[in-house]
């Protein structure tokens, strides 16, 4: 049987859409001895994952440029282009793994995955005119969708409600970290990740996006909060995103001004992170705080645990399902409880080695080669193929 796959966010391997397209790939091309596919994007991705020769990689290009630029192109792209593509290639299903369902799909079964609704349960995320008419486009398309996959049972529901899919055309298949995540303990490459950082030997750390809902300032202020209690002037926070967004709009708040107003200035560091420097910086740091206030799946804090951090969490959203017992969850508003677990976990040794301990085992749930046989198994049903 042959997939065609959507692979347009390969041009951004950052974003957490381009990681799971490459993850998802690379572990189809692992398990799945029975499919072919078709991979396609509207350019040479910036980042092909490693697949066999069962996976034929094709541009499909939109074409001469566009009236209204790059986000018409892409509507173009995923309703028209990537369909009629699959269809030259006699795909038998289609998998688009973003909220991006065709409304015409020439006959082919499609399957969707919804990573969550942000744009819908959230209005600042549809501020513009544009991302208001794509969020109502998308949500009348995805009934055209055969099936859909949801990263987690919150997301699910979170379909159900904003969507109107019926439960039983819904998939949960979890995402997972990357395979090669693991705790580093080579003293010189973690003496390395901090010097290239310009962090010291004990540092707070939060990964996961500079955007509103990530609770950036509630971050800062429970920092703060322990800073001072603990007395420690090596202490330090470090957040990766790239600090040239912050301020940029409504959606990037700039909270650079709290570090001076509560006496941190020189121990809070926003820097943009390079992916490969991502496990060290994970098994460096004194614990990892992820304060977002909405995930559909939250994958940054099993990516921490699977480095031997200890976390502590937000109790919101899909968060408490994925990390579970194996974390501390907290209201993530609560800048009192934030600091306090915080404080907890920096004093004390033995809830330090409990949780990174805790963390490191339950990751192990969350594989990318079962998250591929599941997706794969998927496509089966959707087409009514027999698998052996």
């Amino acid at each position: 049987m042959r997939v065609a796959f959507n692979a347009l966010f390969l041009e951004k391997p950052q974003t957490g859409t381009g990681r799971y397209t490459a993850h998802l790939l690379a572990a189809l091309g692992r398990v799945d001895g029975i499919n072919d596919y078709v991979v396609f994007s509207p350019s040479k991705p910036a980042h092909e994952p490693e697949t066999p020769s069962t996976f034929a990689w094709q541009v499909a290009p939109v074409g001469p440029p566009r009236r209204g630029g790059k986000r018409i192109e892409k509507v173009i792209w995923e309703q028209r282009v990537f369909p009629l593509a699959a269809k030259q290639r006699d795909a038998r299903v289609m998998h688009i793994p973003y909220f991006a369902p065709v409304f015409r799909a020439h006959g082919i079964p499609s399957v969707v995955t919804i990573h969550d609704v942000i744009s819908l349960r959230l209005p600042e995320y549809r501020a513009s005119a544009r991302a208001h008419a794509y969020a109502r486009l998308m949500r009348r398309a995805i009934h055209h969708a055969t099936a859909v996959i949801a990263v987690s049972n919150h997301a699910k529901s979170d379909i159900v409600e904003f969507l109107g899919v019926p439960e039983e055309r819904i998939t949960v298949i979890y995402e997972a970290p990357p395979p090669h995540y693991h705790r580093v303990s080579d003293e010189a490459r973690l003496r390395a990740v901090r010097e290239k950082y310009d962090l010291g030997q004990r540092f707070v750390l939060n990964v996961g996006g500079l955007d509103v809902r990530k609770n950036i300032p509630a971050l800062v202020g429970a920092f703060a909060a322990v800073y001072h209690e603990l007395g420690d002037p090596d202490l330090q926070l470090f957040i990766a995103g790239d600090p040239d967004r912050l301020g940029s709009s409504p959606l990037y708040p700039d909270w650079r001004d709290l570090a001076p107003m509560f006496g941190i200035a020189g121990q809070v560091i926003c820097r943009e992170v390079a992916e490969d420097d991502l496990p060290a910086l994970y098994s460096a740091a004194a614990c990892f705080v992820f304060t977002s206030r909405y995930e559909g799946f939250g994958l940054t804090p099993l990516e921490a645990m699977a480095c031997g951090a200890p976390v502590i969490c937000s109790d919101r959203a899909a968060l408490p399902e994925v990390v579970g017992r194996a974390g501390v969850l907290v209201d993530p508003d609560d800048t009192d409880a934030l600091s306090e677990q915080i404080r907890h976990v920096l004093a004390d040794r033995e809830r330090w080695d409990d949780l990174s301990a805790r963390g490191q085992a339950h990751v192990k749930r969350f594989n990318w080669d079962q998250a591929a046989a599941e997706t794969s198994a998927l496509y089966a049903e959707v087409t009514g193929s027999r698998r052996e």
